[in-house]
């Protein structure tokens, strides 16, 4: 019996020994699997970096070969127009133009010199990419490689194609060169390396077929790397990243010796230790899902992730070219977005990306694919597309599901979604041509309102290269002084008097002549020139009261319109006082003229600025009065002196029984609560005595005399 015992025991022993071992080198193997995970984490994010940069950088020779086709192949405009390319895309080193392979043009050159000249086609190493881009008329990608004028670079070529009674025929290359050094610099690899981290960036060699490392760290790789794939065109690129491995919490000696001590614990120990292998292997293999998960789907959201949307997207497509059938794909974004975060927080911006993203999944079908991109933009592949119709109804019932309410921390809100959508194949059969047209039409939904669904087409595309167009050209007017200020007559009713002046802007075009603001104010709103642009509008105004002070003129108030970011920069008032100050001008001779809208956007700084310069003596007028959603509550409490009531409702009084109860209404509350009330658009004599008879004050319109110049202003005879 002793020996029984005795044998018994040692089993035991036994048992529990080889289980306790066993599981020491489980666990040191699941310690293992999670360094690597967070390893694969950081490789991940740097080569997503590289990739996300390189594509954007090359999209400019998309936007360049647009430019030249548009241009039937004369670029005399290409300085400017790569310029502005260059700072919209950033990591551009610069632009070239290459017609027949030859480089004739670099933007900026400075540097550059020794690449003038050379023939892509016969003089360069790598006139393979060349002819490859030529014979398949996409973009290729040639380097990292030496540059005859110095450093190293990698450099994207996109054949142009010219319609010639029609037919293509080849023009040359619009090209893009990116510095290593530049395209390295938005990773934080140099960090790493500092950090004790290693890594090498290689690529297939286009001669020899094998890998190749042309950037790495001084520091050798360590045993523990791991490699992420980057996506280049007509290339292959790899990032490796290593990392020693941090001291052990539990040394496998130490573990030995554990084991040993608790195999010595009871009997009715070794159920639990014998299951403690699996438990352990469940580790292990949960580790390993989750090193899968990361590498593919997004850890917010569960989302597919950019990196394996692409590769399905290119898969797909694949597809959809052998078979003949249709998809579409959008790109979506959640509209002010960082007003949630800077409000409620990143935590609560959190939750809603994640409440958004399950709404896409319940709306969309299981065959359709849904991707985070990033931050709150989000893309969809939708398969078995028919018909623009089917699109435009999934677009339209994920854009009401997302818009019902959400609540975030007991807060209830509803934030709407801006969608671009392009066909596949119809709008382009090529991978990079579609996220490109994809954020076109993402950006015109932006431009139109948000809260919407815009389609791809052509015209979007030369819309956006004649708003770039635009671009250029209205920074040069701003630099060169071809900027005008017209003046409209604002009478006084009971005695036919001008009393204020409306400044209002014109663009004196070298070539188109004189250009009306509603055809460039938007696009100066859209790429920021709308700040420059209205502060020269206020120093004009402040001129020309200076100037009719100093001649003994008549002088009269001038109303300054201000534009929502101006009003919402913070530095407005300071900048209105600067000037009024330098010009010696009295406060009480401007008006301000603001939209409801930009008051009620943000209602504490209007009232921080309005406040500011009503204590120096400014008035204020709301301008296109009843377009807006002020209430009556919030007009009370503005340092207002002017309603202008706006010219719809003027437009159509004689005729439109609605818009004269309006316009009454707006003059009897305007009147009780103190304000006067100019009437815009009055062209006619009927319109004129019915603001009249409703009790208005002043009014302005082409019945006394359009805009014009300061000096004409008091040449007109106004109607007694």
């Amino acid at each position: 019996m002793g020996s029984l015992r005795s044998l018994v025991c040692f089993l035991v022993f036994i048992g529990v020994a080889a289980s306790g071992c066993y599981g020491v080198l489980l666990f040191d193997s699941a310690w293992k699997k999670e360094q690597k995970l967070h390893l694969n984490q950081i490789t991940n994010a740097q080569a997503s970096a590289i990739e996300r940069r390189l594509g954007r950088s090359l999209s400019a020779t998309y936007l360049l070969s647009l430019q030249i086709r548009f241009a039937n192949g004369n670029m005399e405009n290409f300085n400017s127009f790569a310029d502005e390319t260059i700072k919209a895309l950033g990591g551009i080193s610069n632009l070239q133009l290459a017609p027949n392979g030859v480089i004739e043009r670099i933007y900026p050159l400075a540097g550059n010199e020794k690449a003038i000249g050379h023939n892509l086609l016969k003089d360069d190493k790598r006139r393979e990419e060349a002819e490859l881009a030529i014979r398949e008329r996409r973009l290729t990608v040639a380097g990292p490689f030496e540059l005859v004028q110095g450093g190293v670079a990698v450099i994207g070529r996109n054949p142009v194609f010219i319609s010639e009674e029609g037919k293509d025929k080849f023009w040359g290359f619009a090209s893009a060169l990116i510095f290593l050094e530049d395209l390295l610099a938005v990773t934080d690899l140099e960090q790493l390396e500092k950090d004790g981290y290693g890594f090498t960036l290689e690529r297939v060699h286009p001669d020899t077929g094998s890998w190749e490392i042309f950037s790495q760290s001084e520091k050798a790789l360590d045993n523990l790397h791991v490699s992420f794939p980057i996506i280049v065109p007509n290339s292959s690129w790899r990032l490796t990243l290593s990392r020693p491995l941090p001291d052990r919490p539990l040394l496998i000696e130490e573990g030995f010796v554990l084991s040993i001590l608790l195999a010595a614990m009871l009997a009715s120990l070794l159920a639990y230790i014998m299951r403690e292998p699996d438990r352990l292997r469940a580790v292990v293999a949960d580790k390993t899902e989750q090193l899968n998960e990361l590498a593919f789907y997004d850890v917010l959201t569960g989302l597919v992730n950019r990196r394996l949307f692409m590769e399905q997207l290119e898969y797909e497509v694949k597809v959809l070219q052998r078979t003949g059938k249709k998809a579409a794909l959008m790109y979506l974004d959640l509209d002010d977005f960082k007003r949630v975060n800077d409000s409620l927080g990143h935590a609560a911006g959190d939750r809603l990306l994640v409440e958004v993203a399950q709404r896409l999944q319940a709306t969309m079908r299981e065959s359709d694919i849904i991707c985070r991109l990033g931050g709150d933009e989000y893309a969809i592949l939708m398969m078995n597309v028919t018909s623009g119709e089917d699109c435009q109804h999934m677009a339209d019932k994920l854009i009401s599901n997302v818009r019902n309410e959400i609540v975030i921390e007991g807060v209830p809100l509803r934030v709407s979604l801006s969608i671009g959508i392009t066909l596949i194949p119809d709008d382009s059969s090529s991978l990079q041509q579609m996220l490109s047209n994809a954020d076109i039409a993402l950006y015109e939904s932006k431009k139109l309102g948000k809260n919407r669904a815009t389609f791809f087409n052509h015209d979007l595309q030369k819309m956006l290269v004649q708003r770039l167009q635009i671009e250029q050209e209205l920074k040069f007017a701003l630099e060169h002084d071809e900027l005008e200020l017209y003046f409209q007559p604002i009478v006084r009713l009971d005695n036919r008097q001008i009393v204020m002046l409306e400044a209002l802007i014109r663009w004196n075009h070298p070539e188109k002549g004189l250009v009306s603001p509603m055809e460039f104010i938007c696009v100066a709103e859209q790429c920021g020139l709308i700040i420059p642009i209205g502060d020269w509008v206020l120093e004009e105004a402040c001129r020309h009261i200076r100037q009719a002070v100093d001649q003994g003129e008549p002088l009269v108030p001038i109303a300054v319109n201000i534009s929502a970011h101006q009003f919402v920069s913070g530095d407005f008032a300071d900048k209105a006082k600067s000037l009024l100050e330098s010009y010696q001008v009295d406060p009480a001779m401007i008006e301000f003229e603001i939209t409801e809208t930009v008051l009620m956007e943000n209602l504490d700084l209007a009232l921080e600025q309005m406040n500011e310069l009503r204590q120096i003596g400014c008035r204020f007028a709301i301008d296109d009065f009843g377009m807006g959603y002020s209430s009556l509550a919030q007009l009370k409490q503005l340092p207002v002196d002017t309603l202008k009531v706006d010219r719809t409702f003027v437009r159509d009084i004689e005729h439109d029984h609605h818009d004269r109860q309006i316009v009454e209404a707006i003059i009897a509350m305007a009147h009780r609560l103190g304000l006067h009330v100019i009437a815009e658009g009055v062209e006619n004599q009927s319109q004129l005595e019915f603001i009249d008879q409703a009790g208005g004050d002043m009014v302005q319109g082409f019945l006394f005399s359009k805009p014009v110049p300061y000096s004409e202003v008091y040449r007109h005879e106004l109607l007694v």
